[in-house]
């Protein structure tokens, strides 16, 4: 996951940055797994991520680098709504992948 977000020439880290970042920037972590379960066996796994965009401006067209960065490479996310965060005075919004 690292290697396909630094393709969209954003800093990203996983789960936090080591040193403060300028907005706009991606943090990814892991959120479990989606199993296919058949016979009390599990016969197919994979992990699923949170990709976590913040920002200070709306930027449409870098959703959709994201967006088409996933679909690009068949990835199935859902995407939340824009979510402020007034201590810090900046966005997010949350794909699930």
């Amino acid at each position: 996951m690292f290697r396909l977000l630094q393709t969209l020439g954003l800093p990203v880290a996983y789960m936090k940055h080591v040193t403060a970042q300028k907005l706009p920037y991606l943090v990814y972590l892991g959120s479990g797994s989606s199993n296919f379960v058949a016979d009390n066996r599990v016969y197919n796994s994979e992990n699923n991520y949170t990709v976590e965009y913040y920002f200070d401006r709306k930027s449409t067209t870098t959703e959709k680098k994201i967006e088409k960065l996933f679909n690009d490479n068949e990835i199935v996310w859902q995407k939340s709504e824009d979510i402020y965060i007034r201590d810090e005075e900046m966005y997010l919004i949350r794909y699930y992948v």
